[in-house]
């Protein structure tokens, strides 16, 4: 009777710890879902939803950061090893998936390389760490998505350039991107807070509230705005490459990030944070990368949906490892 009770109470806290987990990931996808059917009903076309991703992009995530940085004291927020490890990972794999593809098309490496590390930080996940830690997580956070901005637009370059080397364009585009990643608004927001943290400035009452309030709306309109995007017809005919990527993207690469930071005795909230950031979806941005730098785009839009759909089952499944491993 005992053992029987034990057993009992085993499956009761394993059902307390899958609505535990249900609870942090349902919200995120029932929002990514509400903005499908916004999409499909055409409430939220291609240029409404053009114009929610420029509004996170360039005001609602870069205040969210900022503020996040600002408030956090550096030490704190500044980690040299999680960063040398996540932009060690992220050239391993890049490096990995752009070697086994060497008989592929030009067009299809680049895309498959670019899409198996890079991504969706903004819009996926900073919202599932924000539901997962609250406001704490969001200062180191800030400083992890400033750096790996940086990592994941140079490692584009190169992976996507790299197939059409005897192109004479090459040049002008990797200036391009570099100017790119210079005014990009996220870097320039998490620089701009490490300063004022630094400096140890007081941000303003009225300055400090509206920036809150700016960065309350950045997670529901990215979340809705990924749903918006989502098309089934995409995945028509490079089905097997997105899941290939799918599998690279939200197992093994997050798992190489994970191996990584034990080594180098990273805490466990920082594994954490750090894994479910860069266990998210393949960026949007990836597809417009492709598109101008000569890749298969229609790949590159398969891969971004794969990942977002199968990501309901590996943020859980990365969800309920922390906790048995907690």
């Amino acid at each position: 009777m005992i053992q029987g009770r034990g057993r009992r109470e085993e499956d009761l806290f394993a059902m307390i710890e899958l609505l535990e987990i249900l609870a942090i990931v349902l919200p995120v996808f029932l929002v990514i879902g509400v903005g499908f059917v916004l999409g499909r009903t055409g409430f939220v076309d291609e240029r409404n939803r053009s114009s929610l991703s420029r509004l996170v992009f360039y005001l609602a995530a870069p205040a969210l950061l900022f503020r996040s940085t600002a408030r956090t004291p550096v030490h704190d927020t500044f980690k040299p090893e999680i960063l040398l490890v996540t932009g060690g990972a992220s050239l391993l794999l890049a490096a990995l998936v752009y070697w086994t593809t060497r008989r592929f098309e030009p067009a299809r490496r680049g895309v498959l390389a670019q899409g198996a590390h890079r991504s969706n930080m903004v819009f996926f996940g900073l919202p599932i760490v924000l539901f997962t830690f609250g406001e704490s997580a969001l200062g180191p956070a800030a400083v992890l998505i400033g750096f790996m901005v940086v990592v994941y637009n140079l490692l584009a370059v190169v992976v996507l350039v790299l197939p059409h080397r005897s192109d004479n364009q090459g040049g002008g585009v990797r200036a391009a991107t570099a100017l790119e990643i210079v005014r990009n608004p996220l870097i320039l927001a998490c620089g701009a807070g490490l300063l004022v943290s630094a400096a140890a400035i007081p941000i303003p009452t009225p300055l400090d509230r509206a920036l809150e309030l700016l960065g309350r709306i950045a997670a529901p309109l990215a979340l809705l705005t990924v749903g918006a995007g989502i098309d089934f017809r995409r995945l028509k005919g490079d089905f097997g490459p997105a899941v290939a990527v799918s599998a690279c993207k939200l197992i093994l690469y997050p798992a190489l990030i994970y191996a990584g930071l034990l080594l180098v005795g990273a805490g466990e909230t920082e594994r954490q944070v750090t894994v479910l950031i860069l266990a998210s979806p393949t960026a949007v941005v990836s597809f417009i990368m492709a598109r101008e730098m000569k890749g298969d785009e229609q790949l590159a839009r398969a891969i971004v949906i794969g990942t977002t759909l199968f990501s309901l089952f590996t943020t859980s499944a990365w969800l309920a490892l922390f906790r048995i491993m907690g």
